[in-house]
């Protein structure tokens, strides 16, 4: 880096110039030249004079907030970039250990000739993420616990748009990409991903040979079942070599045998589907694996992908949603579906007018629920049945949804936490959020899809909410805002929740939200989080833990936590302690630190495999516990029977303007034949960078010096001639 010019900028009027000026001269003569204080000797009166003419000719030019401006360069080199798959697919097929410590070799030095040549070179491995590779202590070879190789999923397409998002602005000359051209994540690295705009050399790994193998490739299944109930599971298996050979695949729950299912592979490549019913007959978490393998024991050139492991939570019953229409309606189809669509709910719909038939056959039972939904109920045109009027005081959770024919004020206050003005008039209302709203987490893009979202109908008139009344959204009507609640909750003294929504045609909000996003999760997010509010108890523990149930190998464990003082205000004054056991009885001991006013472990990724885990404080002399457990299982994605994809690479290369250079094996990385293809195909060149600098002269503390030197030089001439 080299300074090439600078400069000094002064941006004043001359008029200012000449103040300045006179100011330095004026104040130097008027003790100089009129003074007779000062030195008796010409030549000494003379030379203070002008070193005091020069200190203040310095202060008054600072004064005119003068710029000093530089300009600097910079020269960036070319950079060769080298990329090396790091997964696990590229071992498949024989002579993993050969190919591995080729790998490995390669790594080392196929950065050496572009260093020669005065190339910079960079290093960078993938999985699923692009990550830097850093040379050892000694700064000859990459560091070997990098070089593992192991990572369970592989996105290339990733790791192209990568290359392209970090270095598109640097001088790159060329990409050398080591990759078997599996990917099985992301976006399709042909077409999906857009490159680096310079050439790109591929060198392909792995074996590009089919072998016989006998693939569990997928198994489809709920995360959840219950009680009672069976469950259907879905496995799709592979055969490749074994035309005409049976093939026996097995279900264990626990390690003990379900079912079984013979099928014959009737091609050199097949495929079956095969759908298993399997009981839940316990509550619980369930290993389930699914095995799959030839029928008199063929050999296969790799057996690990041959089992596929799921884990199923069996509960003991689905939450029962009971909703009560006064008459069809399309916000009765809308809710329904948004509750449907939480796996854990089922959604019955029932009128008013049958359970008034019920009530005349003297049958005044509702269907068992554990909440009820109120839609336009009551109604200012038919009377309310006595069952819904014994489920409104008594303790059920309740949600209501009243628009242009519902009569609210028939409603105890108690119940819903609002008094309504009478009124036979109607009007359109919108919604805007309450930002002080924490009964739970509504959807955070809530606000923004409101702004889009229809009006619905409600009555016209004021709205007194209770003092118990928790706003989720505020009516507006057009552009004034409103204290008048459209959604919202109540909680009355008994602890009996409620909720209202005043206003009908809440359908259009669902359709609305499929048009902008091609999904409902907004409104039926909205929807579940209220009824989930409502059916919860009051948690009064004050020490709580929130744990994952199911991982992936490649995800991070990360728990939180919070506690309460005795008034159940969070507090992070307590230390929490996390023990983590596996299933070999091992132990791993974790503290939380505290992070946003919450308390926070990140555990790192574990291996697969099921764990359990006990976390406990110490709260005002007392011990509290928590634990749980969770499992992790096992990704083999890269365990596949697959032939390396070198024609992708092929196409890659004459797609960025590179070369294909062939299979890692075919190449002496020792000869300097493939590295001269590479260095005739690039163009080294550096590129001189020029960055501009302005700083404020003020600001440079030598001047400082200069000018208190100066003015102690004077002082001391002065006193020592008897002046002062």
């Amino acid at each position: 880096m080299s300074s090439i010019w600078p400069d000094i900028l002064v941006d004043v009027p001359h008029w200012k110039w000449f103040i300045a000026l006179a100011v330095a001269l004026g104040l130097t003569l008027l003790r100089y030249a009129i003074g007779t204080d000062g030195p008796q000797k010409a030549w000494l009166r003379w030379g203070i004079g002008f070193l005091r003419l020069g200190v203040l000719g310095v202060l008054c030019f600072l004064l005119l907030e003068p710029i000093l401006k530089t300009i600097t360069a910079e020269t960036e080199p070319a950079t060769i970039l080298l990329v090396h798959d790091g997964t696990s697919s590229q071992w498949v097929g024989k002579d993993s250990t050969s190919n591995r410590l080729a790998l490995a070799d390669w790594v080392n030095k196929a950065p050496l000739p572009f260093v020669e040549n005065g190339f910079e070179v960079e290093n960078y491995i993938f999985g699923t993420q692009l990550l830097g590779l850093d040379i050892n202590e000694w700064g000859d070879s990459i560091q070997s616990s990098q070089l593992l190789f192991d990572a369970p999923r592989t996105d290339i397409g990733s790791a192209l748009e990568g290359l392209r998002d970090k270095f598109s602005h640097r001088n790159i000359a060329g990409v050398i990409f080591t990759t078997d051209g599996l990917s099985n994540r992301g976006r399709d690295p042909e077409f999906g991903s857009q490159l680096l705009d310079v050439p790109h050399f591929f060198v392909g790994t792995g074996d590009t040979t089919a072998v016989r193998d006998i693939q569990v490739a997928d198994v489809l299944c709920n995360e959840v079942a219950y009680l009672g109930n069976t469950f259907p599971l879905e496995a799709k298996i592979k055969a490749r070599g074994f035309e005409g050979e049976s093939v026996i695949t097995s279900v264990l729950i626990n390690g003990n045998l379900q079912e079984e299912h013979i099928w014959i592979s009737n091609a050199e490549i097949d495929s079956e589907n095969i759908r298993f019913e399997l009981d839940a007959s316990t509550t619980g978490t369930f290993k389930i694996e699914v095995t799959s393998r030839i029928q008199g024991g063929q050999n296969e050139a790799l057996l690990a992908n041959n089992s596929k492991v799921t884990f199923i939570e069996v509960l003991e019953s689905k939450r029962k949603v009971l909703i009560v229409a006064n008459a069809p309606h399309p916000d009765v189809a809308a809710t329904r579906n948004a509750v449907s669509a939480n796996k854990h709910q089922t959604a019955e719909v029932i009128f008013s007018s049958e359970l008034l038939d019920f009530e005349n056959s003297r049958n005044t039972t509702l269907p068992q629920h554990d909440i009820l939904i109120l839609h336009n109920i009551p109604s200012r045109f038919s009377p309310v049945p006595s069952s819904i009027s014994e489920a409104i005081v008594s303790d059920t959770p309740i949600l209501f949804i009243g628009g242009a024919i519902s009569d609210l004020s028939q409603l105890p206050i108690e119940r819903t936490g609002v008094v309504i003005e009478d009124s036979d008039l109607l009007e359109t209302v919108e919604g805007v959020p309450d930002p002080g709203f924490s009964l739970f987490s509504p959807p955070e893009s809530l606000a923004s899809h409101l702004m889009t979202w229809a009006p619905v109908n409600t009555t016209f008139g004021e709205v007194k909410a209770a003092g118990s009344l928790e706003v989720l959204l505020y009516q507006t009507l057009g552009a004034l805002k409103t204290q008048w609640p459209l959604w919202a909750f109540n909680k009355d003294a008994s602890g009996r929740r409620s909720g209202i929504i005043m206003g009908d045609g809440i359908w259009r909000w669902r359709m609305e939200n499929f048009l902008r996003d091609e999904n409902f999760e907004v409104f039926d997010e909205l929807i579940n989080g209220s009824i989930q509010y409502l059916v919860s108890r009051d948690d009064i523990r004050r020490f709580r833990v929130e744990a994952p149930s199911k991982l992936d190998e490649d995800e991070r464990v990360k728990i939180s936590a919070q506690v309460y003082d005795a008034s159940l205000k969070p507090t992070t004054e307590i230390d929490i302690q996390l023990t983590i056991r596996n299933q070999n009885d091992q132990e791993y001991d974790y503290y939380f630190s505290v992070s946003e006013q919450r308390y926070r472990l990140d555990c790192g990724r574990l291996a697969p495999g099921e764990y359990t885990w006990r976390s406990s404080c110490l709260l005002d002399g007392e011990i509290y516990e928590e634990n749980g457990s969770f499992v992790i299982t096992t990704l083999k994605a890269e365990l596949s029977s697959l032939p390396a994809n070198h024609a992708l690479l092929q196409r890659l290369s004459v797609k960025s303007g590179g070369i294909y250079l062939g299979a890692l094996n075919a190449i002496n990385v020792n000869n300097s034949k493939w590295s001269e293809i590479v260095l005739g195909q690039t163009k080294k060149r550096s590129i001189l960078h020029e960055f501009t600098e302005r700083l404020d002269f003020i600001r440079f503390d030598l001047i400082l010096w200069i000018v208190i030197l100066a003015l102690s030089i004077e002082w001391v001439v002065r006193r020592r001639q008897g002046g002062y």
